[in-house]
């Protein structure tokens, strides 16, 4: 009898396991006029993934995604994945899976692999702007409930640079689709993020900073500012205080010969392009400048420093001078050489207008439920700070202040991380937990807690000097703005736990 009862079982279970099958695979038949769907592919459980459905498609011939939905255990979310830089790429589809999430990413509608033509086709740049996100989650949607046969109870999106303005974009352009959105360092506008690399590309080809420079300004910020906030841990608290006046760039001027420890007078200059706003003849800020700490950590060193993803030649700074060229390629008296980045904002800004994040009315979303996070390091290099804290207070404005607006977005300001992670501060954290903790239970996020993590972490988008390692673990609680983290005066430094948001 047990035999028979046994056989009856791996009878069953076999033919569970070939209806999940043909369940992944007929996901095909989701194929029309505008969507191509490949067969969906069981791929089996490694000790790091369950089993999961691995679904690829295109959309309108150009707009790659990919889903994966486990098999056992949905929790009834679904997690979209944006990507940053250029995109061109599937982004993060499997991270989640393991608690239960359906996933999804998008290339939106072009290869990075095939360079910068997609930004000579009017159709491939309105779908990196923001259709081939908006496009891929109604797909991606389509495809999850199919094949679980029931629909989604909680849409997530998370992306940070790039995939931080992708976000917004859907926040503002398309507030359905999304119930809970994390965007990280987003790209507000193109309008002021082009002006200020063209600058920076000036300047370093003028007096150019070295590896050896960024040790130098590091060094200099640190002793200048870290002990601000009464606790000497490699980290300027609040980088706002520490002003140009404070820094006295000057006082690094190398006196006679070079040394290890001081800049030549064209360094100096070119440090203080870096610091400073770039302002317009009229008196307005077209940029802001970079907040000081972390110089060596590896934001400075990607984006000044020929890298070879633009060549080996060029420097991410460098590389905006093209896309501002292909923009403007329709403008026949149009020429790179001649434009000013400081005054000549009126003459590129419609062509930015379909690019541009920073839509302060929010109210579609936030009628809908949406909760929105966005976090931002202090010491961002590309995407400064100071523009996360102007769009939160224009939200506030158009939302109707700002306890309004602290009901559905919270603006976390990370201590000492570069652009999206990285830095000497406590960068490594989980935003999604507490998304889904304040758009499903209602408990709003006060503070997050962030570690600097033991070991070293290496990022494709920073070239991080060996003299920044920090070589020590710390967590640090990361405060709802306008709130900092204050030490008590109490306890282990190096513990979250005796850090007060005020």
């Amino acid at each position: 009898m047990k035999q028979a009862a046994l056989i009856a079982l791996i009878f069953f279970t076999v033919d569970v396991a070939a209806d999940v099958d043909r369940k992944c695979h007929n996901l095909v038949r989701l194929t029309d006029v505008s969507h191509a769907v490949e067969p969906g592919v069981v791929v089996q459980a490694t000790d790091n993934l369950p089993a999961y459905c691995h679904v690829r498609g295109v959309i309108n011939r150009a707009i790659r995604f990919e889903v994966t939905m486990p098999l056992e255990n949905w929790n009834g979310r679904f997690m979209f994945s944006t990507v940053g830089g250029a995109a061109g790429v599937i982004g993060d589809v499997t991270s989640l899976l393991s608690d239960g999430y359906a996933m999804a990413s998008t290339d939106t509608g072009h290869e990075i692999t095939d360079g910068d033509a997609f930004r000579r086709q009017p159709e491939a740049l309105l779908d990196y702007a923001y259709r081939g996100v908006h496009l891929a989650t109604r797909s991606a949607k389509a495809v999850v409930q199919k094949f679980y046969g029931e629909d989604i109870d909680y849409s997530y999106l998370s992306g940070c640079s790039n995939g931080g303005r992708a976000a917004l974009m859907e926040v503002e352009r398309f507030p359905d689709d999304y119930d809970g959105v994390i965007a990280g360092a987003p790209v507000y506008t193109f309008s002021e993020f082009i002006p200020w690399a063209i600058s920076v590309s000036r300047a370093m080809k003028q007096h150019p900073l070295t590896e050896k420079s960024l040790d130098v300004l590091a060094a200099h910020s640190a002793s200048s500012c870290d002990v601000l906030d009464g606790v000497e841990d490699g980290v300027i608290n609040d980088p706002r205080v520490c002003t140009l006046e404070m820094l006295n760039l000057e006082s690094l001027t190398c006196d006679g010969g070079r040394a290890d420890n001081c800049l030549s007078e064209g360094e100096v200059e070119t440090a203080r392009t870096v610091y400073a706003d770039l302002v317009s003849n009229t008196g307005e800020v077209v940029s802001p400048g970079v907040m000081p700490g972390a110089e060596n950590a590896g934001d400075w060193g990607f984006w000044l420093f020929p890298q070879e993803m633009f060549g080996g030649e060029e420097s991410a700074v460098d590389s905006i001078n093209g896309f501002l060229s292909d923009l403007m390629r329709h403008d026949a008296d149009f020429n790179i050489d001649d434009y000013d980045p400081a005054n000549d904002a009126d003459r590129i800004a419609r062509e930015m207008v379909p690019l541009n994040a920073g839509d302060p009315d929010l109210s579609e979303f936030k009628a809908n439920g949406g909760k929105l996070i966005i976090y931002q390091g202090w010491n961002d290099f590309p995407l400064r700070p100071q523009r996360a804290i102007e769009h939160l207070h224009n939200v506030e404005s158009e939302m109707g202040g700002a306890e309004a607006t602290t009901d559905f977005f919270r603006l976390f300001m990370v201590p000492g991380m570069t652009h999206c992670a990285g830095g000497p501060g406590a960068w490594q954290t989980d935003y999604v937990t507490p998304l889904v903790d304040w758009r499903e239970g209602g408990k709003a996020p006060e503070r997050i807690v962030g570690t600097q993590p033991e070991q070293k972490v290496s990022f494709a988008h920073l070239a991080a000097s060996e003299a920044s390692d920090t070589g020590k673990s710390f967590t640090r609680p990361q405060c709802v703005y306008p709130k900092l983290a204050q030490y008590r005066g109490r306890g282990d430094k190096n513990d979250a736990e005796n850090y007060v948001c005020k």
